[in-house]
């Protein structure tokens, strides 16, 4: 019979051990992540089971729409696979040039509103009119052309500062005056300083994927989606959630230039802060997946509604 040394048995001993842990703890561990990835793969398997829109990655019509109104009749939406309605018999009208604004609560249907606008959603039932025709019938170039926006979760584009402006009219990025729109676009948005620190200046790679590359502050890449879609010249410009990400005196440079941005056009604001608010003509409460008030500023504070009772909330924020 042979017998086993010490240090043989020692080693066998922390094998023993080492499969224990790995059979308690890290196969626990390479289950949960197998079960979560299927989970991630059936999701991906959906995606690519999607039916694609027609013309959903056609550019932005070159022609750009004489919009005149926008009306919802008795539009209600529910997300697939749910029985609550986000939007139940929701009707107003947006008329050219009207500055307008919606607030409510978290999971009012603001966001949405937008979506529909913009044909990211279609399921919905009663009718979205663009100047008086069922906006279903549009293609998706011309919807494309009609709204410049900016969502709360804007994007961030992984290339050239000036390029992440210039896609806001995306038509247009080899003209020979592309670059005096983007400058005259970060004027408003006040990036002129932003670009002066980046080391290439309008050419620095923004974002991790290149080595390079330089990434920025929420704030900064908020005011970038901002410039974008001030260069792009949509009749409608959709700011959702517009100053959520930006300091104090970038959120004064905003209100400051607004003429500037909504460039004599239609503009609609989505935002908690009712500071901007008061920029617009019109302003749309929404609750239980209607319109409960709708006015001016000062029409909303004297009916001493919701609205009233939303803003008292918030007035210390601007004393």
């Amino acid at each position: 019979m042979k017998l086993l040394s010490i240090g043989f048995f020692i080693s066998i001993a922390n094998g023993v051990l080492e499969l224990v842990q790995i059979m308690s703890w890290q196969f626990t561990f390479y289950v949960e992540a197998l079960a979560k990835n299927k989970e991630y793969i059936k999701d991906l398997y959906e995606f690519f089971s999607l039916d694609e829109t027609e013309g959903a990655i056609d550019k932005p019509s070159s022609n750009y729409m004489e919009f005149e109104y926008l009306e919802f009749k008795n539009v209600s939406f529910k997300y697939p696979n749910t029985k609550n309605y986000i939007l139940k018999n929701l009707s107003f009208i947006i008329e050219k040039g009207g500055h307008y604004a919606f607030v409510g609560g978290n999971g009012a249907g603001k966001t949405t509103i937008t979506k529909l606008i913009t044909g990211l959603y279609d399921n919905f039932e009663g009718e979205i009119l663009i100047n008086g025709k069922e906006i279903r019938k549009y293609k998706q170039c011309e919807l494309k052309s009609l709204c410049a926006v900016v969502y709360q979760d804007f994007a961030k584009y992984f290339i050239s500062f000036k390029d992440n402006i210039a896609l806001g009219d995306v038509n247009n990025m080899e003209r020979d005056d592309v670059e005096d729109k983007i400058k005259s676009s970060m004027n408003i948005m006040n990036l002129n300083d932003v670009a002066q620190k980046l080391s290439h200046g309008l050419e620095t790679q923004l974002g991790k994927i290149k080595g390079n590359g330089t990434d920025l502050s929420e704030g900064q890449w908020q005011r970038i989606g901002m410039a974008r879609a001030i260069n792009n010249n949509a009749p409608i410009r959709i700011l959702d959630e517009p100053t959520a990400a930006l300091d104090p005196i970038s959120e004064s440079n905003m209100y400051e230039h607004f003429e500037e941005i909504s460039k004599g056009g239609t503009t609609i604001f989505i935002s908690h802060r009712l500071g901007s608010i008061k920029l617009a003509s019109k302003i749309f409460v929404i609750g239980n997946g209607t319109i409960i008030e709708e006015g001016s500023h000062e029409k909303l504070m004297n009916c001493r509604g919701v609205y009233a009772d939303m803003y008292e909330s918030q007035r210390s924020w601007y004393l």
